[in-house]
């Protein structure tokens, strides 16, 4: 699955310039996130179908429009950090976002821990040619009718590890979609049928990927894991020992 992701753009015009929208002044300065973990909801910069030139705050963890009150609101934003690309069509939370509220989540990497005999290592991983690149995901709307509030929310899509991700998800064997540079706004076009959507969805080839095991300070209670030091390259000499 993906519940990690890293946003280390430090300015709005990187960002403009990457997707070719605008990061309109309101939103306030572009959050420098070096680690930020799904379960806490982060608002995030996102495109979407409806506002496809525009980024808006959208928070990490879908809330379907039809959503009766707050418990269940709390308790689908947590299960729905990611959807599945195999049952997207079928899930009720899904089934209607995916043909209509599609959106794009720009990240500078994500992170995966790989299972060594129920000890877990830590990734950072990122494309080699893309400082910023773009996942797929789906979003929707809803309503608090307690307060009123209005609050959009996105989902992750995911799909079947390819090779790399493979060895390094190696007990789930998933990765989130990546979008292919020039595919983007492909991803956001209203008149998509079905299986073009599918066909989006399939997994990015792995050579155009890279990877590097980081220190646990990414889950470190003493350590701020918002930090840069999180995404630097850490050996693990067992790993080396493994792999070589």
């Amino acid at each position: 699955m993906c519940y990690n992701i890293s946003n280390s753009t430090k300015e709005e015009k990187q960002l403009e310039k990457a997707l070719s929208a605008t990061y309109p002044k309101k939103l306030g300065q572009l959050k420098i996130r070096f680690s930020a973990s799904g379960f806490s909801h982060p608002d995030w910069p996102v495109l979407t179908t409806d506002q496809p030139n525009e980024f808006q705050l959208f928070n990490w963890g879908l809330i379907p429009k039809w959503t009766p009150n707050s418990d269940l609101a709390k308790q689908f934003a947590r299960n729905n950090l990611n959807s599945k690309s195999e049952t997207i069509f079928e899930l009720k939370s899904f089934k209607d976002p995916i043909k209509t509220k599609r959106c794009i989540i720009p990240v500078t990497g994500f992170f995966e821990w790989r299972d060594i005999n129920k000890n877990k290592y830590p990734y950072l991983i990122q494309l080699r040619d893309q400082e910023i690149f773009s996942l797929a995901g789906i979003y929707d709307e809803w309503v608090n009718k307690d307060s009123g509030e209005v609050i959009n929310t996105f989902s992750i899509t995911t799909t079947e590890a390819n090779p790399l991700m493979a060895k390094i998800h190696n007990l789930k064997l998933r990765m989130p979609c990546i979008l292919p540079s020039g595919t983007e706004k492909e991803w956001l076009r209203g008149d998509l049928k079905e299986e073009e959507i599918k066909e989006l969805m399939k997994p990015i080839r792995d050579s155009l990927m890279t990877a590097h095991t980081i220190s646990k300070r990414i889950t470190s209670r003493k350590d701020n894991p918002n930090s840069p030091e999180t995404l630097e390259p850490f050996k693990y000499p067992e790993l080396d020992l493994l792999d070589n």
